[in-house]
């Protein structure tokens, strides 16, 4: 079974972000990548809050029709799925970092 972690490691890698051993939540320049795969360019601003970049994305992926009425917290499971599917990612179960050594 495909975890949330499974599918933000999968994102990570799609986006260029190293992927993560342990569950994590997006950190800041982890969305502002993303925000740029999307092709998002009003919140590529480095000051830009972590809210507001999840709300843009949720509207660049089609789950919201505008910002105002996009959610500004973390993503569900199925958010995160319309988000890899969105940049062309197939999250897969146990994806986990490559060893360093």
């Amino acid at each position: 079974m495909v975890t949330k972690h499974d599918i933000r490691n999968g994102i990570r890698g799609g986006i260029g972000r190293f992927k993560r051993e342990v569950t994590a939540s997006f950190t800041k320049e982890e969305l502002g990548a993303l925000c740029a795969a999307l092709e998002i360019t009003d919140t590529t601003d480095p000051i830009a809050s972590t809210a507001r970049m999840r709300q843009q994305i949720r509207v660049a992926v089609g789950l919201v029709d505008g910002r105002e009425e996009a959610a500004d917290d973390a993503f569900s499971k199925p958010e995160l799925e319309a988000i890899a599917a969105a940049i062309g990612v197939k999250p897969v179960s146990g994806d986990e970092p490559d060893p360093l050594f």
